[in-house]
Order: structure tokens, then C-alpha cells, then sequence
């Protein structure tokens, strides 16, 4: 299989690393194409108003001057000398859990391929300062080796996984998880006042929202021991209140 591996930390992170080696060792391709730079936080930028350079670093290894998406889809494009099976972000030092995924860079990278199509992983351990990043590249190697037996269309979405940071062994499992919700973030902090300037600094996310739900949230999973894992529609609709906004909208 060839794998397409991309992060938000940067090409010399050392989630990334841990990641391309477990998945060399199962006789997988690997081709790298990363950022220069870390560029957590940057959501699904793409550099539209600049040209992005590329250095070639190594047979199959590729330093972007641009953000995630920027080098899944320069990746898949234009660098990869031969198609590519999956790919594969991460692995990221932080959770993307709930509403996180909608600033995360290790999220869009994933979410960029699936407009190829092409199947994909975000990959995450939960915690800032991992301590067993083994743990996930176990995970990832486990799902690449299995992906064959995936049902097609769930091979359109992108899977979020978060894996709490603990050792293999003491891994409860796999669970097939919805995405949690967070409650608002704490309010920015005001740093400085100078003139007309003034200096802030954002909040911290909000606490995770525990609401009753019919499928196990994603926090929930983490928290219980488990590697949680989040399918996401390729196309992001919700078609369950397509009818209810279109009679708000005859009304209007």
C-alpha cells in the first residue's frame, strides 16, 4: 500500500516520525509531505493568494512552505510518483476531539484527500506532552492493514481517531465513536493596552459538553481507555433537516 503522510506539527515533529517508521515496517511506501513549519490551529487554509514552495528533503520526504491541506493536495497531485492508497495526518500531540476539529490542521489535511476521493486517517494522542506515541502508530497500523475490508462508502469519510495516552498494552480497545460538543471557550485575555493597540490572547477551549447521546461520544471513549474513532461524511451535509430549513425558507 501507498501511504501519503502529512501532520500540522511540522516535517521534523516527532509524532510524524514514530508514524512513518511503524508503517515503513509493515512494507507500506511511504511518501512524506509536511509543513516547514507548525501550523496548528491553521483549520482548512489553503495558500490561494501565494505560490507555495517545495523542498525535495529525501527520496519520498517533502518540506512545504504552506499549510496541511496545502500539502495533501500538492502531495497527491503533483509529488506522489505513483498512485496513493491512503493517507494518513499525524500523529498530533493534542486531542482533536468535539469542535476541535474544526481549527485543526492534522483534521483538514485528512479532509483535503477526501476530495481526490481518497480514504484518510487524522490521527491523535490526547494529550500535549506524549508520552506513547507508539500507541498510535499501532492504531494506524492496524487500521491501514484492515482498510481493504472497510465498507466502500465508509471509505470516502475521513476517520478521526484520538488515542489517549497510554501504553499498547493497557489499550481497552476500539470504539466507533460520534463527535462530542464543547461548551463556549473562555473568553480572550487582555494582555496589553498601548494607545489605539491593544494586545489579547485566546482563551482555552471549552469543557466538553456531556449531553445524553445514543452513540458514545468521542471525550467519552478517550476517558474510558479506548483509541476513539469518528467517521465523518465525505461531503459534511446533514440531510436530516434539509426538509426542516427548506420549509423555514418558504416561510421567509
Amino acid at each position: 500500500m501507498h501511504i501519503l503522510i502529512s501532520n500540522d506539527d511540522g516535517y521534523n515533529a516527532p509524532g510524524l516520525l514514530v508514524l512513518a517508521e511503524a508503517l515503513r515496517n509493515q512494507h507500506h511506501k511511504i511518501t512524506i509531505v509536511a509543513p516547514r513549519e507548525n501550523k496548528s490551529g491553521c483549520g482548512m487554509g489553503l495558500s490561494l493568494r501565494k505560490s507555495v514552495d517545495v523542498e525535495k528533503a529525501d527520496d519520498g520526504v517533502f518540506i512545504v512552505d504552506g499549510t496541511p491541506a496545502d500539502c495533501v493536495y500538492i502531495g497527491l497531485n503533483c509529488l506522489a510518483d505513483e498512485p496513493v492508497d491512503l493517507v494518513v495526518s499525524g500523529i498530533n500531540n493534542g486531542p482533536n476531539l468535539a469542535d476541535d476539529i474544526f481549527y485543526s490542521g492534522t483534521f483538514a489535511a485528512a479532509m483535503e484527500a477526501r476530495r481526490m476521493p481518497m480514504p484518510s486517517i487524522a490521527l491523535s494522542v490526547t494529550e500535549r506532552s506524549v508520552q506513547h506515541y507508539e500507541t498510535a502508530a499501532y492504531i494506524a497500523v492496524q487500521m491501514s492493514n484492515a482498510l481493504p475490508l472497510l465498507n466502500y462508502r465508509s471509505l470516502l469519510a475521513v476517520l478521526n481517531v484520538n488515542v489517549p495516552d497510554i501504553p499498547v498494552g493497557d489499550l481497552r480497545g476500539f470504539k466507533a465513536t460520534v463527535s462530542g460538543e464543547r461548551e463556549a471557550p473562555l473568553p480572550p485575555i487582555n494582555e496589553s493596552n498601548v494607545g489605539k493597540m491593544s494586545k489579547y490572547r485566546l482563551g482555552p477551549a471549552g469543557n466538553f459538553r456531556r449531553t445524553k447521546r445514543n452513540k458514545m461520544q468521542d471525550f467519552e471513549a478517550v476517558e474510558q481507555g479506548y483509541a476513539s474513532i469518528t467517521p465523518f461524511n465525505a461531503t459534511l451535509d446533514d440531510n436530516a433537516y434539509i426538509d426542516d430549513v427548506q420549509t423555514w425558507l418558504d416561510a421567509l
